[in-house]
């Protein structure tokens, strides 16, 4: 069996944690063994002690824990320092949360390891279940971070998103009809507000049911954008598709400039597709900025304000895959689970995702062949 290793993360601010202490113990039950770098739940009220309770054992560093497991789990994509201590004995499962150059792939494919992009897995229906579960966090979070950001302590307009008595619920607008989008859109008409969501996919709009009072989708276009904007009180854009990254439209300053004074802005999209021209990659720390009298919240992870719930989240689907993996090796692992072999971003150097491939330009490789080669 592979030894299976929870790295802490890194990143600033970063609380959650591939695995809970319930995931370790499912793990161990079974006979897996567990390693944890120490600290690694600190963020989300996991301390060291519930890893231990749960058969993990504790390491002191990354390093004397890579040493130590084969198969590596994280929330967060592998930082260029930490591909520079994995090496190709390792599996890896984490997010990609590919940007639009791809850049994130060259350290990967430099330390030929065997990694898993956790947000590439897909199941027999066409759904990536792990993508999906943290996108609702993203799209419930979108709407809650909002609401506190429309008070005048935060440098909103000091309206309250459901409105009151005989005054108006605010406007929200909302960009992307994906999950993110379409948990936001309900989010907020749940809460009171009216609701406008544009699909750039005009096939989305027949085909979700959410069409009530108050909470409308229709198909994209700057016309309706401009229509809409002098009357939002909050936009929201989550664009984004694995598939067709490149989104053919920008949303510049002018247009952001119809909004009103004290509105609102969550760039949901700003790492992975950027789309907003008044935006730019903020931090949980410093969550916002003010352009022009307009609030502006760009954390690309949001969903890490809420680590303990996020971390669960995460923990209770991918640790069947964890499992999978660390008890049948690579190679009867994807055998046994197509979701598995849909998540196989690159092998040893090679990538062996289709997506990936044809979305980078690099070559595509059939796992199977390869391991047939024994490369």
């Amino acid at each position: 069996m592979l030894r299976v290793g929870v790295l802490k993360e890194i990143k600033k601010n970063e609380g959650r944690v591939a695995l809970c202490p319930e995931g370790v113990l499912a793990l161990t039950s079974q006979g897996i063994e567990v390693a944890v770098e120490s600290g690694a739940g600190d963020g989300c009220s996991c301390p060291d002690e519930m890893f231990v309770e749960a058969g993990a054992t504790i390491f002191p560093s990354a390093e004397k824990l890579l040493k130590n497991a084969e198969l590596i789990v994280k929330v967060l994509p592998v930082s260029p320092v930490e591909a520079e201590l994995i090496t190709d004995a390792h599996m890896v499962f984490s997010f990609l949360k590919l940007n639009p150059t791809g850049d994130r792939l060259k350290p990967l494919i430099n330390s030929n390891t065997v990694y898993f992009g956790a947000d590439l897995l897909e199941d027999d229906q066409g759904a990536h279940p792990i993508l999906e579960a943290i996108s609702e966090v993203d799209g419930r979070m979108a709407v809650h971070v909002a609401a506190n950001l429309l008070s005048v302590s935060q440098g909103g307009k000091g309206i309250l998103l459901s409105g009151a008595d005989v005054i108006a619920p605010a406007n929200v607008t909302i960009i992307g009809s994906g999950l993110i989008g379409r948990v936001s859109a309900v989010q907020a008409w749940t809460n009171g507000a009216n609701v406008s969501m544009l699909s750039l996919k005009p096939e989305n709009i027949e085909s979700y049911d959410i069409i009530r009072d108050g909470l409308m989708i229709q198909e994209f276009t700057p016309e309706k954008l401009k229509e809409l904007l002098p009357k939002t009180d909050i936009l929201i854009v989550s664009v984004y598709s694995l598939r067709n990254p490149v989104m053919d439209f920008i949303i510049n300053k002018e247009l952001i400039n119809l909004l009103t004074p004290g509105s609102v802005v969550i760039d949901l999209s700003v790492e992975q597709n950027p789309v907003i021209e008044t935006s730019h990659v903020t931090d949980i720390n410093q969550p916002t900025y003010i352009v022009n009298n307009i609030v502006h919240y760009c954390v690309p992870n949001i969903s890490a304000t809420v680590p303990l719930t996020s971390s669960k989240i995460y923990t209770k689907k991918i640790t069947p895959y964890i499992e999978l993996l660390a008890k049948n090796g690579l190679k009867n692992a994807l055998t046994k689970s197509p979701e598995l072999l849909s998540a196989l971003a690159i092998y040893k150097g090679k990538i062996t995702n289709r997506i990936l491939a044809d979305r980078f330009g690099h070559t595509f490789n059939n796992i199977f062949d390869l391991l047939e080669l024994n490369l």
